[in-house]
């Protein structure tokens, strides 16, 4: 303990993390202030939700139509007015065949097959959906989208990116700075030895899970002053006003999730799944840090880790490459790309319900497996 002790004495005081911490905090505080823009009409959904329930109902119209007249009451009269029960009648297996089936995984029918069950599974869902009434669930009416993109698409990618930078640097720092004092056969060949790497790992993984931890706190703490968000908390995610942008539609689709997920329920969930991807992270990076031993190349292996799987992606659709794409949609990088739309049915990037839940189960095993591999290898090799 007291080595570990040590070792995260010498990680803090590091001046270049303090400096990164800060500039983290002021991108983040720039990305809440540039999509808060519809904060205003926000609140008011918020105010009335908390009186009337999130349903867009004949009551809640007749709540609002009793309220003293203002732009955003009327604005929310216009939306609600046109809320329908769109999961009555909603074919998921219809959108499917129609607008997926022919476009990817032509020369895969195996993969097609995986598609096509999806959906038929899926449809199963939005019955639940529908007999929840996720559909009618008012959420933050014609400004849902931009609520969403604040909380998933922007912040909370934003901190689990900045995540995996931090744990890359000071896991490769605390690997290298034996080789930089020209240290390292007297450290090695101590008493304690090679086992010091695990020293130098959990100094590692508590030094960044505390630095992490600090960057969400602030950044949501500053998101929630800004965002008055206490009467949306209860609606469905998948309500009729939240629409998923797809480039292989000609239409926005439902935010059609494999469960009826309230914003809180959907918010616990993706931080939890980013907990586990960062975990993951920590692990490649110590087996990174503890083969290469080396700053410069570490970081070339981790940022060729993290973004190589989007070019990946495109040259793979090119060349009609379909099992290598669809094997890459299970990347960290690729389930990074779509954290704003974890638990739904990712169109093409999915082929089994809940992927990157197994696909992050999946990563944590190997990680592990590997870890203990990679410190075993590193208390045999020659370091000199």
């Amino acid at each position: 303990m007291k080595l570990i002790g040590l070792e995260i004495k010498k990680l803090l005081l590091n001046k270049v993390l303090y400096l990164f911490i800060g500039a983290c905090l002021i991108f983040n505080f720039a990305i809440i202030a540039l999509t808060s823009d519809e904060r205003d009409f926000v609140s008011y959904v918020s105010e009335t939700v908390n009186i009337t329930g999130d349903q867009a109902n004949a009551a809640f119209l007749e709540y609002l139509n009793a309220q003293p007249e203002n732009p955003f009451r009327n604005r929310l009269i216009a939306n609600c007015a046109d809320a329908e029960k769109i999961y009555d009648s909603f074919d998921a297996v219809t959108m499917g065949k129609d607008w997926y089936y022919d476009e990817y995984y032509t020369r895969a029918p195996f993969l097609t097959g995986l598609l096509m069950k999806k959906y038929e599974k899926l449809n199963n869902y939005v019955q639940q959906l529908n007999l929840a009434n996720a559909d009618l669930s008012v959420y933050a009416a014609d400004a849902t989208n931009k609520v969403h993109d604040a909380l998933f698409t922007y912040v909370l990618k934003s901190l689990l990116i900045e995540g995996f930078i931090l744990i890359s640097f000071l896991t490769i720092y605390t690997m290298v700075m034996e080789r930089q004092n020209f240290t390292t056969a007297i450290v090695y060949c101590s008493r304690r030895g090679r086992s010091l790497v695990k020293d130098k790992m959990v100094a590692a993984g508590i030094v960044n899970a505390c630095c992490i931890l600090f960057l969400y706190v602030i950044t949501l703490l500053i998101l929630f002053s800004v965002w008055d968000l206490d009467g949306i908390w209860d609606s469905n995610v998948a309500s009729c006003f939240h629409k998923v942008r797809d480039d292989n539609l000609p239409f926005d689709k439902p935010f059609l999730t494999w469960a009826s997920f309230t914003v809180k329920e959907y918010f616990v969930a993706s931080l939890l799944l980013e907990i586990i991807l960062l975990a993951v992270w920590q692990l490649i990076s110590s087996c990174v840090s503890i083969l290469v031993c080396h700053s410069a190349n570490g970081f070339l292996i981790n940022a060729a880790i993290l973004i190589s799987p989007y070019f990946l992606s495109v040259f793979f659709v090119n060349q009609e490459l379909w099992w290598l794409f669809y094997l890459n949609t299970f990347s960290i990088s690729m389930l990074t790309l779509h954290q704003h739309l974890w638990f739904t049915d990712l169109g093409v990037y999915e082929l089994i319900p809940w992927q990157e839940v197994w696909s992050a189960a999946i990563h944590l095993l190997v990680c592990v497996i590997f870890f203990f591999a990679t410190v075993k290898r590193f208390k045999r090799k020659e370091l000199l």
